[in-house]
């Protein structure tokens, strides 16, 4: 077993497409298939089958996914290491993170880390599940990840670095902008926001109402963040909004903070054993304990 071979498998998982995958990895096609037939004779059975759209994963496909992802990962730490050691490469950094935190947390760390580590490639993947996340970085897919919950598994190490709190977003022109409002008061208020499945704070807003046996006055979904903002700008309703937000300038719309409170933390997550010397970095420079004091990454 080669380690190209286990990029093609990856490739064509992820794709369910050997002419997808070849396309992605600038290879042609007869070599991926030629790849996976040799894959398939090492292992003796078959790691895809094919359906009506395309190629999907075997039982024995789907077994063999988190280790290749892990072996791509390990090879990929030893490169990076010994490329460190030789000034050659300083590697890369992939982080999957919840969007509220990604768009605040991580973003004032990427700061601090690209000034002391303007070599080190980042590559920031959104995701709303913190247990897809969890999974994902379990997996091998990447290096690190941001959730507002604990993951529930033994294989990963995680730590708190941060803290978020909701808010309300009003529009311009609304008053008591220092005064928290609470949240029977944000009942009787047009909501803008987004699917709960999507949302942590609106599935929190929606538990909150609903204990107090109404909830909220929906009146525009999202499938995402982008027009919140100037919904609420035009005076269409109130947002749910965390801080802190950075690259985000609610210019004219007033922000007050909700009651009850809510504070959620933000955990950071790294599969247990070696780390990359780029995520080694990273975790020094957030002022972790987990980072390991012989990193090998140049500034």
């Amino acid at each position: 077993m080669e380690r190209r071979q286990l990029e093609y498998f990856l490739a064509v998982a992820e794709h369910e497409s050997a002419t997808a995958a070849a396309a992605q990895l600038h290879v042609a096609q007869p070599t991926i298939s030629v790849a996976l037939r040799s894959l398939e004779k090492e292992f003796g059975g078959q790691l895809f089958e094919r359906t009506s759209i395309g190629l999907a994963l075997t039982a024995a496909g789907l077994a063999l996914l988190e280790p290749a992802r892990q072996v791509l990962r390990d090879f990929a730490v030893a490169q990076e290491s010994v490329r460190d050691v030789l000034g050659l490469a300083a590697g890369h950094l992939d982080i999957v993170a919840v969007p509220a935190v990604a768009a605040g947390w991580l973003l004032e760390a990427l700061v601090g880390f690209r000034r002391a580590y303007p070599q080190v490639g980042v590559r920031v993947y959104p995701e709303t599940d913190d247990n897809a996340i969890a999974a994902e970085v379990r997996s091998g897919r990447y290096n690190l990840g941001l959730t507002v919950s604990s993951p529930v598994t033994g294989q990963l190490t995680s730590q708190q670095v941060g803290t978020q709190r909701l808010n309300a977003l009003l529009p311009p022109g609304s008053s008591d902008a220092s005064e928290p409002i609470g949240v029977d008061e944000l009942a009787a208020m047009s909501l803008v926001t987004m699917h709960p499945s999507l949302s942590t704070s609106r599935r929190w807003l929606e538990t909150q109402l609903n204990q107090r046996g109404t909830s909220p006055n929906i009146r525009i979904e999202l499938g995402s963040t982008e027009g919140i903002m100037p919904l609420v700008t035009a005076g269409a309703g109130y947002a749910l909004w965390w801080t802190p937000m950075m690259g985000s300038d609610i210019g004219e719309c007033v922000l007050r903070p909700i009651l009850p409170s809510l504070e959620r933390p933000i955990i950071m997550s790294h599969r247990s054993g070696a780390l990359s010397p780029a995520t080694e970095a990273f975790l020094k420079i957030v002022g972790t304990d987990a980072a390991n004091t012989t990193s090998h990454v140049t500034k």
